[in-house]
């Protein structure tokens, strides 16, 4: 078992598709990420591809350094993209996962997903840990977990992410050395999981192709998630979704006393209203 302040040079641990929950679950807890390889077939990520084509020429660029002027992030990936939903979104590793890493919490949710595209030219990405968002002092847990799925193949000259394994044990004031970071190189139909304290950062595309991804991140039930997926989808919308990705995407109590609805109810029970108000939506 390595020790904090001596794994900066741990490799991302490479995992093939029909790995264990288990051997998962170990590769995160050692290094805090793992490239499980074609965890699903390419033809999931053309799907999903075709599905957010329509939506991605309406989105701006970043307008920072962090952001990237080369990056284009969109959103409304779930509602957009029923293979998100269908394949992506509770694929059995990433429910291991996230049990594993997020399973302290009372509850964990789906905090944001957005389609990304690095153009051509975008630089390396500032190292950052994800936690930095909450603009609060260290989590004693870890709140977050990462899914990267590699809509395209990932490679060292079209910006694969890089991360530095076993960063999820640094103390807070620690930072990357330059040679630290690992790119993800992984193929298409891939998924890069990584926790909320793991350093990482886009790569520099010096490719002339786009290198496309999903990113869909958790969350522990309690915090505020990153996109307002309520408002995004409000029970008209999802009434005829899976039972439990309505429960991923929010509705269901954050704690014994947090996010509950109305009188003190479960907030499924708004779409389960919905449900028996609108029969004929149903199918």
């Amino acid at each position: 078992m390595t020790t904090p302040g001596s794994v900066s040079s741990l490799e991302i641990p490479r995992l093939a598709a029909d790995a264990s929950d288990h051997r998962v679950c170990e590769a995160i807890t050692e290094a805090g990420c793992c490239v499980i390889e074609r965890a699903v077939d390419p033809d999931i990520m053309d799907a999903a591809a075709t599905e957010m084509a329509p939506y991605t020429a309406h989105t701006p660029r970043g307008t920072s350094d962090f952001a990237g002027s080369g990056t284009r992030r969109t959103g409304l990936v779930v509602g957009r993209s029923p293979t998100f939903r269908t394949h992506l979104a509770r694929h059995r590793a990433v429910l291991a996962a996230g049990s594993h890493i997020l399973g302290h919490a009372t509850s964990w949710k789906l905090s944001f997903a957005h389609y990304f595209e690095l153009f051509p030219g975008e630089p390396d990405q500032l190292l950052h840990r994800d936690t930095w968002k909450y603009g609060a002092p260290p989590f004693p847990v870890e709140v977050d977990l990462n899914a990267l799925w590699a809509v395209s193949d990932f490679t060292e000259t079209n910006g694969a992410t890089r991360v530095v394994p076993g960063s999820h044990l640094w103390a807070d004031d620690r930072r990357p050395e330059p040679g630290d970071a690992v790119a993800a190189v992984a193929p298409k139909g891939s998924v890069l999981l990584y926790t909320g304290l793991v350093f990482h950062g886009g790569g520099h595309n010096t490719s002339g192709d786009v290198r496309l991804a999903i990113n869909a991140q958790y969350a522990a039930g309690w915090l505020c998630p990153t996109e307002q997926l309520l408002l995004e989808y409000p029970p008209a919308v999802v009434a005829d979704w899976d039972d439990d990705l309505i429960r991923l995407i929010g509705y269901q109590p954050s704690g014994p006393a947090l996010g509950h609805w109305r009188n003190a109810e479960d907030p499924f029970t708004a779409v389960k209203e919905y449900r028996n108000a609108n029969p004929h939506d149903q199918g």
